[in-house]
């Protein structure tokens, strides 16, 4: 195992190590646009990158749409075909609400048309194909497991795949009830989960046709995307299905991740009630909410949880005994994760985003300079179990080393203690249990305020920041007027490098000592506080990190001022 100190971090990111032609079934055009797959022949699209080819095989079907009787059931696969299937534009997105009016809403809202029939997968294959087969990074989209569709043009696979020549892949999954609803056995629960498994087993099996190696696929994916990943990892049926896991700004055990089997069923029979189907058995309410409009679901789901704390997603994933077999505390603190490589991380400021959906005080249309009073509550509303006295210790704690001066105090105190608990604390205790068991583990810091952000700029680098970054998509943000930096378009570069570089079995010791140079520690400072809170106030056991294991963390992170990118350390 390397040293810890030996790995350098590019401008704008910081590693932290913890431990250490076509191919296929057939041949069907000279030009790589047609390729034979195990469910038939597929024709994709040649797109310009620059000076390079990328060949978009976009919107094929990997399952039977999960309608009438497959309604909350596992996905079964798509019937094979045997016509050129045109795989050159997006498949539907999954039922969802719309949200927008909100900085930058635009780039998040769903291209194509919504429906049950949803399940399709998407690939950027670089051309010519390189001679020996190449990674593929399986790309998990985020939303709260109630949003999102891998058809938004930020997550545009065709520039990692061309500047890196790697394959990029993509898949939608079920989401809100219609993907995580959970009466069993009639509905079993983590119904979205199941659909990335059989996404990824699709790929797997598909990888040589494209040019990709089966055995060199990458799991990535952003907050529930991320935390998906790390339920791929902790359940044995997926394990084998990849080779190397990037959990970003979310992981399994996150307080926001996972419902227990009582809570989820309780969420479950109260849809029942609002969508008229709160009578009889849980058969007979999953019977009756079959019958239902996907439209139904959709104008209700939220109302589940709506302002009862700051980040509560509906409907989410649950010990099924069978996907998950444990909460993902105790399978992580049972050693029960494989033994993959890692890549994990946050941004800066991963909680400023959250606490404008509802934090007391906190408003686009002033400087949400809130009072120690509204501190006091915003920590109560982030994490409602704990006693007040512990409510009143979180809050001076993080107001007595807050910056700024007066109420700008106040803000900056409960965004660094939103970022904590949300975010980097169960990232830490993750990254912790994998240093425990010997696992490869980076985890990376990304401090970098995007130059076309629309957020305030108090809030910093916000959640999602680097997925412009890792994309090489820079276009989707700050309109049609704003050109980003020359140093910002560098930054992009390494992004993709080094996650490419993650995906070929390389690391990041040969990264440049001209680019960037060690400074400090992973700021892990309060994590040991939540613990402590946790153990005072919750149930037995429950931590979120452990004491004595942050003399692990070795931070690698910028020390210098690029002139170009002004006002962030990197």
């Amino acid at each position: 195992v390397p040293a810890a100190g030996s790995a350098q971090p590019a401008a704008g990111l910081g590693f932290y190590l913890l431990a250490p032609a076509i191919r296929g079934p057939g041949s069907a055009s000279d030009d790589g646009t047609v390729v034979l797959t195990s469910s038939g022949p597929v024709r994709g699209k040649h797109l310009l990158v620059g000076s390079s080819t990328v060949t978009a095989f976009l919107g094929i079907p990997y399952a039977k749409p999960p309608m009438g009787p497959l309604r909350f059931k596992k996905p079964v696969p798509h019937k094979p075909w045997r016509h050129v299937l045109e795989a050159t534009s997006y498949g539907n997105s999954c039922p969802q609400q719309v949200f927008s009016g909100y900085p930058g809403s635009a780039m998040w809202l769903p291209t194509t048309p919504l429906s049950e029939d949803c399940l399709f997968l998407n690939l950027w294959v670089p051309q010519p194909q390189p001679p020996a087969l190449v990674p593929i990074l399986v790309w998990i989209h985020s939303g709260g497991f109630f949003l999102g569709t891998a058809s938004l043009d930020i997550y545009d696979g065709r520039f990692l795949a061309a500047a890196e020549s790697v394959i990029v892949a993509s898949m939608n999954y079920r989401l809100g009830a219609l993907g995580f609803l959970s009466l069993p056995p009639a509905a079993p629960g983590n119904a979205g989960l199941w659909d990335q498994r059989l996404a990824l087993r699709w790929l797997q099996n598909n990888a040589a046709a494209f040019g990709g190696d089966p055995a060199q696929i990458m799991l990535f994916g952003q907050s529930t995307g991320g935390a998906s990943v790390a339920f791929h990892l902790l359940s044995p049926g997926s394990r084998h299905l990849f080779a190397r896991a990037a959990l970003q700004s979310g992981v399994a055990n996150a307080p926001w991740a996972s419902l227990s089997a009582k809570e989820a069923r309780e969420r479950a029979r109260a849809l029942g009630r609002l969508m008229g189907c709160g009578k009889g058995s849980d058969g007979a309410v999953v019977d009756c909410l079959k019958r239902k409009d996907s439209e139904d679901f959709v104008q209700h789901d939220f109302t589940i949880t709506r302002n009862k704390r700051l980040v509560d997603f509906p409907f989410l994933p649950t010990v099924d005994g069978d996907f998950l077999s444990d909460e993902p505390r105790r399978l992580l603190e049972a050693g029960h994760i494989h033994t993959k490589p890692i890549l994990t991380g946050i941004t800066a400021n991963e909680g400023s985003m959250f606490l404008m959906f509802g934090a007391p005080g906190f408003s686009l249309e002033n400087d949400s300079l809130i009072s120690w009073e509204e501190l006091v509550e915003g920590v109560r509303f982030m994490v409602p179990g704990l006693p007040n006295v512990s409510i009143q210790a979180a809050a001076l704690r993080y107001s007595q080393e807050g910056k700024g001066r007066g109420l700008a105090q106040h803000r900056w105190a409960m965004n660094q203690a939103a970022s904590d608990y949300l975010f980097l604390c169960p990232m830490t205790e993750l990254a912790g249990q994998l240093a425990k068991a010997g696992i490869p583990a980076y985890v990376y810091f990304f401090a970098h305020r995007s130059s076309g952000s629309l957020w305030p700029h108090w809030m910093g680098a916000v959640h999602t920041t680097e997925l412009l970054y890792l994309f090489g998509t820079l276009a989707s943000e700050g309109g049609a007027n704003h050109t980003h930096t020359e140093a910002e378009a560098a930054l992009s570069r390494r992004v993709m490098r080094y996650w490419a570089e993650f995906a070929r079995k390389k690391n990041f010791f040969h990264i440049s000592k001209n680019e960037s140079q060690v400074k400090g520690p992973l700021p892990t400072r309060h994590c040991s506080f939540w613990a402590r809170l946790e153990r005072i106030s919750g149930p037995k056991g429950k931590r979120w990190c452990r004491e004595g294991e942050r003399h692990q963390f070795h931070s690698l992170h910028q020390g210098r001022r690029n002139p170009e990118l002004p006002g962030e350390e990197l």
